[in-house]
C-alpha cells in the first residue's frame, strides 16, 4: 500500500474484503473480489480471475465509485491484490475508459516484474494464451496513444519482439487448468437470503433466550417453504448454492455492500442448508464451490436445517438443524409457470398451503446402506481390536519387554468426500 494512497483516503476509517465474485460460472478459475469499504459504504472493488493453484490470476475490473475517486483507492486495491498473491503472475488484460489509462500511467507497480506485459512469453505461456495477451497489449499500445500517456510503454516493449511472432510462438504452451465441480445430487448445498424483516420478528429470531427450533420455524414460516435462493441472472449475488455454509452469508453480505439505497433498518443474513437432490439434478451450471440453477421449473429440495445471523454482529451465529428433513422448494422462474406439486403445496406467494398434503419423506440415498455397512464393520473391528487388548498377554519368550498394542485408530478417520475432476458441469 502506497503511503501517499493511503494518507488522501478519507479519515471515515478503510478496511478491505476479499470475497468471491460469481460472474462467469463455468471457468475453471475462480472469480474473487477485493472491496473497499470506506466508512461502513462500499466505495470500490476489483474483480479477478485465480487460477486454480493460485499461481497466475487475471485483473477483470477495477471500479471506484465517483465520491471516492481521485483519492488513490484504485492504487490501494491495486496493492492488496498483489500483496494477496506475492507469487502470482498478473494479467492486467486491456485498459478501455480514459480514466483507467490515465490513472495506469501514474500508477506505481509494487512487483513489475509479476506483470506478464512486462515479461517474456516462455515464462508465463502456460497459463494465459499469449494470442490473447499480446492482443490486449497493442490495445493498450493504440489507447495510450490516443489519450497522449505513455503508459509504461518502455517496460512492456524492452526486448523488441514483434507481439504477432511471440503469440504465434507460444500459443501452444497454454495449457487449460483443471478442477472440480460442485455436484448438487451428490453435496449438500447452502442458499442465502438479505432480509429486512418486521422489528417484532427480527428481534424474536435474534433472541438467544427463545426457543431454537420456534426461531428457525418462524423464520421459515416468514420467507416461505417454496420462496427458497433463486437468481433470474447472475447479477443476483444471493442466488447461488454453495459447498459451504460460509460463503453463503458472504454472498448475502456481499448483496447488502452493493445496494444503491441503505436501508435504515437492521438486516438479517440467512442461509438455508439443502440436502443432496435425490434422482436427477435440473438443469444447472457448475463452478467450483457453487451451483446456479438455470431450470425455469420449481425445484424441490429438502432442507436440514437454518442459520441466520446481522452484519453488526456476524460472530453470533445462530443455526437450528432439523431432526428430518424439511421439504421445500426453489420458486419456478416464472410466476405463472409452477409444476402441479408446486400448486399443491405453495401459494402464489410461496408459502405453505393450509390444505397441503402431508411432506414425504426424502428417500434415503443409494449409498445409505453401503455406509452403514462399513460403519457396521469398522464398529466390529474396533471391537475386536480392544477384546485382543484386553486378553492377558503370553509369557514373554525373552527379556525383551511385551509387545503393547497402540490405540486402535477408526478405520474411516481419514476419509473424506472429494469432488471429481470434469469439465464445466452444465446441465
Amino acid at each position: 500500500m502506497t503511503g501517499s494512497a493511503q494518507a488522501q483516503l478519507p479519515e471515515a476509517g478503510l478496511s478491505l474484503w476479499k470475497t468471491s465474485y460469481k460472474y462467469d460460472l463455468g471457468n475453471s478459475w475462480s472469480g474473487q473480489r477485493l472491496i473497499a469499504m470506506v466508512g461502513g459504504a462500499m466505495a470500490g472493488h476489483l474483480d479477478f480471475f485465480v487460477h486454480p493453484d493460485g499461481q497466475a490470476l487475471s485483473v477483470f475490473l477495477l471500479e471506484v465509485s465517483p465520491a471516492y475517486r481521485g483519492q488513490g483507492l484504485a492504487s490501494v486495491l491495486m496493492d492488496a491484490l498483489y500483496a494477496s498473491y506475492p507469487t502470482a503472475w498478473v494479467d492486467h488484460g486491456t485498459r478501455r475508459e480514459p480514466d483507467g489509462i490515465v490513472w495506469w500511467d501514474r500508477y506505481s507497480e509494487p512487483a513489475p516484474e509479476r506483470n506478464i506485459h512486462n515479461r517474456p512469453p516462455q515464462e508465463w505461456a502456460e497459463y494465459f494464451d499469449a494470442r490473447h495477451v499480446m492482443a490486449d497489449k497493442a490495445d493498450n499500445e493504440a489507447r495510450n496513444r490516443t489519450t497522449g500517456v505513455h503508459g509504461h510503454r518502455d517496460a512492456e516493449y524492452r526486448y523488441g519482439e514483434r507481439t504477432e511472432a511471440e503469440a504465434q510462438q507460444y500459443a501452444g504452451h497454454f495449457r487449460e487448468a483443471t478442477t472440480s465441480y460442485a455436484d448438487p445430487t451428490v453435496q449438500p448445498l447452502y442458499g442465502s437470503l438479505l432480509l429486512y424483516l418486521p422489528p417484532g420478528l427480527h428481534g424474536f429470531i435474534h433472541d438467544n433466550t427463545r426457543d431454537i427450533a420456534a426461531r428457525a420455524e418462524a423464520l421459515l414460516q416468514h420467507v416461505g417453504h417454496g420462496n427458497l435462493p433463486r437468481a433470474g441472472s447472475v447479477e443476483d449475488f444471493t442466488g447461488f448454492w454453495n459447498t459451504s455454509l460460509d460463503a453463503a452469508l458472504a454472498d448475502a453480505a456481499h448483496a447488502e455492500a452493493f445496494q444503491l439505497d441503505r436501508v435504515p433498518q437492521p438486516s438479517t443474513h440467512v442461509a438455508f442448508h439443502a440436502l443432496p437432490l435425490d434422482g436427477d439434478a435440473p438443469t444447472y451450471i457448475a463452478a467450483g464451490r457453487h451451483v446456479h440453477y438455470t431450470d425455469a421449473a420449481d425445484i424441490p429440495v429438502q432442507l436440514s436445517g437454518l442459520s441466520w445471523r446481522t452484519p453488526t454482529r456476524p460472530w453470533n451465529l445462530h443455526g437450528a438443524a432439523f431432526h428430518t428433513p424439511v421439504p421445500a422448494s426453489l420458486p419456478p422462474l416464472d410466476p405463472l409457470g409452477p409444476t402441479p406439486e408446486y400448486r399443491t403445496r405453495y401459494d402464489l406467494l410461496g408459502k405453505l398451503r393450509h390444505d397441503a398434503p402431508a411432506p414425504v419423506p426424502q428417500a434415503a440415498p443409494a449409498h445409505a446402506a453401503r455406509g452403514e455397512r462399513i460403519r457396521a464393520l469398522a464398529d466390529r473391528l474396533i471391537q475386536d481390536v480392544a477384546e485382543r487388548t484386553a486378553r492377558p498377554s503370553p509369557p514373554a519368550a525373552t527379556t525383551e519387554a511385551p509387545f503393547t498394542p497402540q490405540q486402535a485408530q477408526h478405520p474411516l478417520e481419514h476419509l473424506r468426500t472429494s469432488g471429481r475432476a470434469s469439465a464445466p458441469r452444465v446441465r
